[in-house]
């Protein structure tokens, strides 16, 4: 039997982990060649052991791709994930999720061109499983359907970290035409948003058929799909690597959204209500870390006095604090963050402004 169909005819489905972020909001922790996906933070293991063993039971091994830069090449290899060391892809540098995903759809194009992938980022957390895999069977039975799915989560708050999903048509249950798409908003907007009720925070969770997306691609991003159609061509893995070199640094840094899903029509979105979060702060351990009895959250040696409503992270020595109330404070062994925590989204600029600074640069 053809690995690319199984018994009763159907497609084989495919899992690609997009494993490239930087992780920049959860500095110093996270570094730019041991970012946020390869640290434990939801459990004992990294975020993306636990992005695969999440995906797994649906998904065998030999089916799941892993996407990152090669900045994390040997971090990367060094957790022992399970997958084939040919299903990992390595991209020159990072430009984003469009390119990320297409250099996916190339290379899946070449195993199975019949192929149903579902795209996963490495560093959500998800609670109830059972319900997340639920939710996949049926966002892959949608995508036979010729359409790009995408997982849209039931706000629970007036979130201004997340986009959103303007949810239209209804398909099925559970299941929607996207209306529109929408960038993450200012609190007046998402107030607004979550009054409204058809309004979902866009999870970056994708579908679709191999077939289909790659349409998409050619429609929308023709240069980047030429030139990745040039790279398949190439038996060279040396050959290869130089072109992808070439394509990455003529193509736009672009996320899928921009490149092609707010661009074309036949976008359907799941409606899924399981508890997720992005864990893209560190903010996130509130919701997923239990609190002391005066709301912080206490990582490592600390002596905290009248102290409240923190988090409070040490990973090498001991923090003191006195009279602090919702702050950040977090100490690594080279490092130490502390910032009021309604500016944690505003860490960025703490690493860009390292970056910039040669002396500096090697604490990013």
């Amino acid at each position: 039997m053809s690995e690319n169909k199984l018994s009763n005819g159907e497609p084989l489905v495919y899992a690609v982990i997009l494993s490239g972020g930087k992780g920049e909001r959860f500095w110093p922790k996270s570094r730019r060649d041991f970012p946020k996906q390869l640290l434990k933070i939801t459990d004992n293991r990294t975020m993306v052991e636990t992005t695969v063993s999440r995906i797994e039971p649906l998904i065998p091994l030999n089916r799941i791709y892993l996407v990152a830069s090669e900045e994390i090449k040997d971090s990367l290899l060094n957790v022992n994930i399970g997958i084939p060391h040919s299903n990992y892809l390595f991209e020159p540098f990072g430009r984003n999720t469009a390119p990320a995903i297409g250099l996916a759809c190339f290379n899946l194009l070449k195993r199975d061109s019949n192929a149903i992938m579902v795209v996963l980022p490495a560093d959500h957390y998800i609670k109830d499983n059972n319900s997340f895999l639920n939710y996949i069977k049926k966002a892959v039975e949608i995508a036979k359907m010729n359409l790009l799915v995408t997982f849209g989560i039931v706000p629970v708050r007036p979130e201004t970290g997340y986009g959103y999903i303007e949810s239209g048509e209804e398909i099925c249950d559970d299941v929607c035409k996207v209306k529109k798409f929408k960038e993450k908003p200012s609190q007046k907007k998402a107030n607004e948003f979550i009054k409204k009720g058809n309004f979902l925070w866009n999870s970056g969770i994708f579908v679709w058929g191999l077939k289909t997306i790659m349409e998409q691609f050619r429609r929308f991003q023709p240069l980047f799909t030429k030139s990745m159609e040039r790279y398949n061509e190439l038996e060279s893995q040396t050959e290869q690597k130089k072109m992808l070199n070439k394509i990455y640094n003529e193509t736009e840094s672009i996320s899928i959204d921009y490149a092609i899903m707010e661009k074309t029509s036949n976008v359907a979105v799941v409606r899924t209500s399981f508890d997720w979060d992005d864990v893209g702060s560190w903010s996130a351990l509130e919701r997923l870390t239990g609190k002391d009895k005066y709301r912080n959250i206490i990582i490592g040696d600390t002596v905290c006095i009248d102290t409240e409503d923190s988090i409070i992270v040490s990973e090498k020595g001991v923090i003191g604090t006195i009279g602090v109330s919702n702050f950040i404070i977090v100490h690594t062994d080279d490092a130490t963050l502390v910032l009021p925590k309604e500016r944690e989204q505003e860490v960025k600029e703490i690493v860009r402004r390292l970056s910039r600074n040669k002396k500096l640069k090697k604490y990013t």
